[in-house]
């Protein structure tokens, strides 16, 4: 089986522009995972903080009412 240089080098040229334009897909899903990711990270921070906050109201809900009782 004879192959032509041209379409071999038609071939190549092909494979190569699909190569190229997965790797700009990569390039877009890595970034957009790594903006979604840090999005997600700030937003359980800030529930974290809302956790915490509910956390030591809750606290100090139990003392006043601890105090109250021994009265």
């Amino acid at each position: 089986m004879k192959y032509s240089h041209h379409k071999i080098k038609e071939a190549y040229e092909n494979l190569k522009s699909q190569i190229k334009h997965l790797e700009g897909r990569v390039l877009k899903y890595s970034e957009s995972t790594k903006f979604l990711e840090a999005k997600y990270k700030g937003k359980q921070l800030v529930l974290n903080s809302y956790i915490d906050e509910v956390a030591e109201l809750k606290q100090e809900l139990a003392e006043k009412e601890k105090k109250n009782n021994k009265l």
